[in-house]
């Protein structure tokens, strides 16, 4: 027990008197010691115990005030989903379908599950009639299970689907930002809204216990509810000159006299713009250290390998391979096909911060109006002097004036500066585009 007469909280009252009057002088005997008692002898183990014991309360009614101060910050507001296609309200019979199910009465289980798989945007029935459990509808159930995250993703109704199906549904915004949040999911929760604009035109993607922001220019940050980063910011990829696209530059090949990006690499076929365009990609985001021109070879080579396993020779890439190179070399991959690229396509990919690598043409077009073909090969950077129809570059960014920076694998000086009216005949006859972004860090 601590002693009253040290213990800071309690106090000292004096006696009351009344009306004034006096009581008579108290008598003591004689040897009395009068005044303030001494204090008592030192015991160490006493005092020492004593300050324990006070100091640990101070520690206590500090901890609650930290406590106080954290509540007055939280708890924060459940989020209400918001903006999405409804989810499954009509479940009857919905778990209990089977392969090759039909449905005998109208708007059946079958019928209702196509629909809510068709409204969360993994079916598309293209007009056929609903109510058959098949091969498409099968697909489109595995493709939901993926994206949930429910184990085995194998097409079947189970009840864990079932209640994925019942919670609130939310359409997909732009590709890059999905990998975020699946990458992010363990930390983020699940989406409340689509991606949709906040404050100063920055794009924001509410979760159950953060955002995804990305600001103007492409910086993207991964928040928690309090706004506190997650991981660093993510700065954009892409350039704004010239100058700064040098730095990223690889020829595809080298000629005497022309070699300050390829130092004469043994020379495997005229079809390795797919890969260089990686290896300038996987540089702007960081996913490969820049060769420089003595190593330019050996990086080509390398991403071709990745693509068609060991090669001595080029050959002619669709998409999908140019993706599953840049994928192998370390960044993430966002494919294009034919019908969705346009000139809007490549500004929203470079608008948020990232190289693209497109198919097109460079020698399309008439006497009057050209692609870059020609101006460039009339310059004396270009490797060839004809149409030879498909062809891969790496676009890295846009100059002030609205032109978009080119890294073409067949320019041996420099990279080039294209107008939106060259970039539009290029993608006049297009074979795809692959969007690269740096690939997520892991939460520390």
């Amino acid at each position: 027990m601590s002693r009253i007469q040290n213990n800071p909280f309690t106090f000292f009252t004096p006696p009351a008197t009344t009306g004034g009057t006096r009581s008579a002088p108290t008598q003591y005997p004689p040897g009395t010691q009068i005044g303030p008692r001494p204090a008592p002898p030192p015991n160490l183990v006493r005092d020492a115990f004593e300050t324990v014991v006070n100091s640990d309360a101070m520690r206590r009614l500090q901890g609650l005030g930290k406590l106080m101060e954290v509540a007055s910050k939280g708890p924060f507001p459940t989020r209400e989903p918001h903006g999405g296609p409804p989810s499954l309200t009509h479940a009857e019979g919905v778990g209990d379908v089977t392969f090759t199910q039909s449905d005998r009465v109208k708007d059946g289980p079958v019928t209702r599950l196509q629909q809510f798989l068709e409204g969360a945007g993994f079916l598309e029935m293209g007009g056929n009639a609903y109510g058959y459990f098949g091969d498409i509808t099968r697909a489109a159930l595995k493709d939901f299970q993926t994206a949930e995250g429910i184990e085995p993703a194998d097409g079947k109704m189970s009840p864990a689907t079932l209640e994925a199906m019942q919670r609130p549904q939310h359409p997909d915004t732009d590709s890059t930002m999905d990998l975020l949040a699946t990458a992010y999911a363990p930390q983020l929760g699940r989406p409340m809204s689509p991606l949709e604009p906040g404050k100063d035109g920055a794009m924001v993607q509410q979760f159950e216990r953060g955002t995804l922001t990305r600001l103007p220019g492409g910086e993207v940050r991964v928040q928690d509810l309090a706004g506190k980063d997650l991981v660093p910011p993510i700065p954009p990829r892409t350039v704004s000159s010239l100058e700064e696209a040098r730095a990223l530059h690889v020829a595809q090949n080298s000629k005497p006299g022309l070699r300050d990006y390829n130092d004469g690499s043994e020379y495997y076929g005229g079809n390795d713009c797919g890969p260089t365009s990686v290896v300038i990609t996987a540089t702007a985001v960081g996913a490969m250290d820049h060769p420089d021109a003595a190593n330019a070879g050996e990086a080509i080579d390398t991403v071709r390998d990745s693509i068609l396993g060991p090669s001595d020779w080029s050959d002619t890439m669709i998409v999908d391979q140019v993706a599953k190179g840049v994928k192998a070399a370390g960044a993430d991959a966002t494919m294009f096909g034919k019908a969705e690229v346009s000139v809007g396509a490549l500004d929203d990919a470079l608008s948020r911060g990232h190289p693209v690598i497109l198919g097109g043409n460079p020698f399309i077009g008439d006497d009057e109006t050209q692609s870059w073909g020609d101006m460039a090969h009339d310059a004396g950077n270009y490797f060839s002097d004809s149409n030879f129809g498909y062809h891969w570059v790496a676009v890295t960014g846009m100059t002030e004036e609205g032109n978009y920076i080119v890294n073409d694998p067949l320019c041996p000086k420099d990279p080039i500066e294209v107008t939106p009216e060259q970039m539009a005949l290029y993608l006049s006859d297009t074979c795809g585009m692959v969007e690269v972004s740096p690939r997520p860090v892991p939460v520390t």
